[in-house]
């Protein structure tokens, strides 16, 4: 009887033929640049052919070779975005202004002495006010300081709910009445809830980063037995419970529980087995979501038994779009505070064809969307700006000439620029056209990029075929298809500015702090129905 003289077959072989894993559990499997092509008729004529081996379940295999980095993509030409003489004019001042973002419009500690967090009033520990500074938190804005300067908030005997605009510094305040009450006390803990994993892991690193060195306040007896002594005495764990999270951590082993909605049964829990006795604050972020249809509830109930609690326990709450502040905070038996500051202008425009207009006011808007919309408005508004038509049949279609064009015109001026699409495939098709206009770069920003490139081909999924074609050009796209290693190192790649452009859904719209010179919004829609046919709005940060 003959014998097989083939060797067996290694278990990662197996997994390769079979895919089970994938398979059994329905994952969002990465799509090839053929299956993109087929479905986006713009990008097949300049899909240039690939010898990368495919896995039965579409996922590329990584590939061992290091191709250079030039000439893996085609070449387009963005229009040119012409501006009128006010415009111009008006933008330079903007574009100046937010030049000196980190000087003119951070707060500044000379203007009075409480705006510098090692002021005695906050009583935080100096290696905290170190850590803050070493992440770029020199000080704090005067809106803030009033605000943490409130009666009984330092102390933790009052309620806090507030609201502020996007990038007006409101986690910050949370984040210091969180960790001054942490750090204060051998034995108390803190929990923050936010909506999305992506939030949670974000504030668990940004969180380590901050207490970092930090050591706890304590005062233990000299008697008290070994089994009651905390974990290390002096440190803070600051753990993330989120779905998918391997952690095994429970109420006892941490100091700090960040969590979603769904995981934030862990203070439930210890409410019901009667372990909550050291939970000294709740910090409730995106307050506004305790009216959502499907997850509201779970904040909703974990509050109600916070305040039904016999010990006192401070509950923070924040949202930068609260429209009943008031009646929140008599709720939760809070002060309320309300700030409209904005420490960059953000400027928004609507296009229109081959027109972009300033929507700065709501009559504004109403005139621009008049338009689009094929109405004649009593007074048609002048464009701002003009975007010249595309020659590439790639850019035939307006709206997409104007995304590339407005997106290249940041990136060329050294800028960051995040593009939101409604879907994973809009991702990828634009982020391949964005790519194929972008200028060239210097040989230093390319060794980076090719570093990137590195990183992700040696993850266990391999590199993705788009990646490998829009990352030299300094493009990326971000969506749920992707896994949480590669979302991280696209979005550290372009905090660091190897990326210039990142192409997303919306997993990357939720209180992600990715800085940006101009936010696109794709296909933006007002309910299910667009609000014109060429609907864009464009915000400078």
């Amino acid at each position: 009887m003959a014998q097989n003289s083939r060797a067996p077959l290694t278990s990662i072989e197996i997994v390769r033929q079979n895919n089970h894993y994938a398979e059994s559990f329905g994952l969002s499997l990465k799509r090839t640049i053929e299956q993109i092509s087929t479905a986006d008729p713009a990008i097949q004529h300049h899909h240039p052919e690939t010898s990368v081996p495919l896995m039965n379940n579409g996922f590329t295999r990584a590939s061992s070779e290091r191709r250079p980095l030039a000439s893996r993509t085609g070449r387009l030409t963005a229009s040119k975005v012409c501006r009128s003489s006010s415009e111009a004019a008006e933008g330079r001042f903007e574009f100046e202004r937010c030049d000196h973002v980190h000087g003119v419009s951070q707060p500044s500690s000379s203007l009075s002495p409480l705006l510098t967090l090692s002021h005695p009033r906050y009583g935080l520990p100096d290696t905290l006010v170190k850590n803050f500074a070493s992440m770029g938190i020199q000080s704090i804005y005067p809106w803030q300081s009033s605000c943490l300067l409130g009666r009984g908030l330092l102390t933790g005997e009052k309620n806090l709910v507030y609201t502020a605009p996007t990038g007006g510094g409101k986690s910050l305040v949370a984040d210091i009445l969180m960790l001054k009450r942490v750090l204060g006390s051998s034995h108390a803990k803190a929990i923050l809830i936010l909506p999305y994993v992506a939030l949670v892991q974000e504030k668990v690193n940004w969180l380590r980063k901050a207490i970092e060195g930090v050591q706890k306040e304590v005062h233990l007896p000299s008697q008290l037995p070994d089994l009651k002594r905390p974990h290390s005495s002096n440190t803070v764990r600051i753990v993330g419970f989120f779905g998918g999270s391997k952690t095994r951590a429970t109420w006892a082993d941490v100091d700090v529980a960040v969590c979603t909605f769904e995981k934030a049964y862990i203070g439930r829990i210890a409410i019901e087995q009667h372990t909550i006795d050291d939970l000294g604050i709740v910090v409730l972020d995106e307050l506004h979501m305790i009216d959502d249809d499907h997850r509201g509830y779970l904040m909703e109930l974990l509050a109600t038994k916070i305040l039904s609690l016999e010990q006192k326990v401070q509950i923070v709450g924040m949202s930068a779009t609260l429209p009943n502040t008031q009646l929140l905070a008599k709720w939760l038996d809070a002060k309320f505070y309300i700030s409209k500051y904005k420490p960059v202008p953000i400027r928004e425009y609507l296009v229109l064809g081959n027109s972009v207009h300033s929507i700065t006011t709501s009559s504004a808007f109403f005139r621009a969307a008049s338009q689009t919309s094929g109405l004649t408005p009593s007074q048609p508004t002048a464009p701002s700006m003009t975007i010249e038509p595309s020659t590439h049949n790639e850019l035939r279609n307006p709206t997409t000439n104007a995304v590339v064009a407005l997106a290249v015109e940041t990136a060329s001026q050294g800028y960051g620029a995040l593009i939101f699409c409604g879907g994973r495939q809009a991702c990828q098709s634009t982020a391949l056209l964005v790519s194929q206009a972008m200028s060239d770069c210097n040989l230093g920003i390319l060794e980076n990029r090719q570093d990137i490139i590195d990183t992700l081909r040696s993850l266990p999924v391999g590199l993705d075929e788009v990646l490998e074609k829009t990352i030299p050009r300094g493009v990326a796209f971000h969506h749920a298809g992707l896994t949480s290693e590669e979302r991280e190192i696209l979005a550290s790649a372009y905090d660091s500015r190897v990326i210039s452009v990142i192409v997303a859904t919306c997993s990357l719209a939720a209180g992600i702090n990715l800085p940006a010179r101009r936010v696109i919004l794709h296909g933006a829609r007002m309910g299910r129905e667009p609000i014109g046919p060429a609907m864009l709005s464009v915000l400078p940060k």
